[in-house]
């Protein structure tokens, strides 16, 4: 039987850099198998896993829990049927609801070959409190369906408790990890977990929205950098290639944060996540034409 390790967690909270640091414990030898479900049309997260040499599988341009979940079951099983595999990770979209990924784990077909050894989730420590006022019903389902929480951006104490308190009182049996990543075994950590949880689907209309810009402009790392942060609150995400007067960057941009690093690929295209946002207005920020 092949284990399935399923990392969760809302938008820009660490689910990738999370998965990177597991990844580094595994020998050459072992073969991983990554599923990378991002929600757009492109991966920019899964192009950085592939660096690792962990083979790639990606279900992109939608959410694996809604509007692709036939496509993921049928990609897990094709996994499952052809490929030689020790271990599968599953890292859904952000704005993905645990329970519903879960519960295609487990259908029948897949069940025969495959279990679901643990389903974590990492947290933003600050802004957990915004994200499940605005964003409750697919944060909630995240916490409350994982066997343990691991905290990111844990700088603010005070903030950090808020949080803590938060996610005991959705999931008082859960523990709840704020230490640095670098200094615990997450491999280790993981294989010592079993899965046990509450079949708890939820169904609601979906609120989020993805949109791909390509033909991006050439504009200085400022110039990047005040658009990004001039989003209006509707844009939770953005991520992608982009072109600039000092060469391609990689773009990484949150609610609180909005980074720029040097990159070799010139691959450019803009993914932008969110709630109802204007996309021509976006698209007039950031396009040629």
């Amino acid at each position: 039987m092949i284990p399935i390790i399923i990392i969760s967690g809302f938008l820009g909270s660490g689910k990738t850099t999370f998965l990177q640091h597991i990844l580094k414990e595994h020998k050459p030898t072992d073969k991983v198998l990554i599923i990378e479900n991002d929600f757009g049309e492109t991966s920019l997260d899964a192009a950085n896993l592939a660096k690792t040499g962990a083979t790639i599988r990606e279900v992109t341009s939608g959410c694996i829990c809604c509007s692709l979940q036939g496509n993921f079951q049928q990609a897990l099983l094709d996994i499952l049927q052809n490929y030689d595999v020790d271990i599968i990770y599953i890292e859904p979209s952000g704005v993905s609801k645990l329970s519903e990924i879960i519960h295609t784990c487990e259908d029948e077909d897949i069940a025969k070959s495959a279990y679901i050894h643990a389903s974590v989730t990492t947290v933003d420590a600050m802004q957990a409190p915004m994200f499940i006022k605005n964003f409750g019903l697919f944060f909630k389902d995240q916490i409350t369906n994982s066997d343990a929480i691991f905290l990111s951006h844990t700088e603010d104490v005070q903030q950090t408790s808020i949080t803590k308190r938060m996610i005991h009182d959705l999931a008082p049996n859960t523990p709840i990890h704020e230490e640095s990543w670098d200094t615990i075994s997450l491999r280790d950590y993981i294989k010592r977990l079993y899965h046990c949880h509450d079949d708890n689907s939820l169904h609601d209309d979906h609120l989020f929205m993805s949109h791909t810009f390509k033909d991006l402009r050439t504009l200085t790392l400022l110039q990047w950098k005040t658009i990004l942060e001039g989003m209006p609150d509707s844009v939770l995400r953005a991520k992608g290639i982009v072109p600039t007067t000092e060469g391609p960057h990689e773009l990484q941009y949150g609610t609180h944060y909005c980074s720029l690093v040097p990159s070799e690929s010139t691959d450019y295209s803009l993914v932008v996540i969110g709630t109802d946002f204007n996309v021509p207005m976006v698209h007039n920020e950031v396009c040629q034409s």
